[in-house]
């Protein structure tokens, strides 16, 4: 899907860093976010996020063979608390709880799920609007299908602020979105509660 770990993790790390704990919290090094992967399938991306650190992850997929590939993909990982394997359809997450998510990462569900349907691709951005925690939460997106009018108009409310807007963008240290084989949007959660 599009890109691998080695091209997104600069502009991820700036979006979604790791935080340092307090100096009196000595059980982690640092803050870990409830990271949410959004259609996971077969892509090893998630695996070498977790291995960055990012180990509070709730992965899902529609598909019950999705979720068996992402499971081997993880492998031992799935079985550390932590990581978490649905079967999910992105319009109903029922499963996972309103303000819960700190950063989600779409890497062409959205756009699989706007070619088949467009009011199903609004509902599937009303779901992430709901399980991302209002103050500050990220939605990462790698899109090569949806319209940038229609992915901007959709998340464009009172409730995100848009970070990338599929225009070329460079990380801290130089990288190009250029290099993600799609257009890299991002948004965060300006502070207002979901209110269904």
């Amino acid at each position: 899907w599009y890109c691998g770990w080695d091209e997104m993790a600069p502009f991820w790390k700036e979006l979604v860093p790791l935080m340092p704990r307090p100096e009196n919290d000595e059980e982690e090094q640092h803050v870990i976010p409830h990271v949410l992967i959004a259609g996971m399938g077969n892509d090893p991306t998630p695996v070498y996020l977790f291995d960055e650190g990012y180990t509070n992850m709730t992965a899902f997929d529609y598909s019950r063979a999705g979720v068996e590939r992402a499971k081997e993909l993880f492998g031992p990982r799935c079985s550390v608390d932590g990581v978490t394997v649905l079967e999910a359809d992105a319009c109903d997450l029922h499963a996972i709880e309103t303000a819960s998510v700190d950063a989600t990462l779409d890497k062409g569900t959205l756009d699989a799920i706007f070619i088949t349907d467009t009011s199903n691709f609004r509902q599937a951005v009303r779901e992430l609007t709901r399980v991302t925690r209002p103050e500050g939460g990220i939605v990462v997106c790698i899109s090569n299908v949806v319209y940038e009018s229609d992915l901007l108009q959709t998340f464009e409310s009172d409730m995100w602020e848009n970070i990338h807007d599929g225009s070329l963008a460079f990380a801290p240290d130089g990288e190009a979105t250029i290099d993600l084989g799609a257009d890299l949007y991002s948004w965060r959660r300006t502070g207002k509660a979901w209110t269904g």
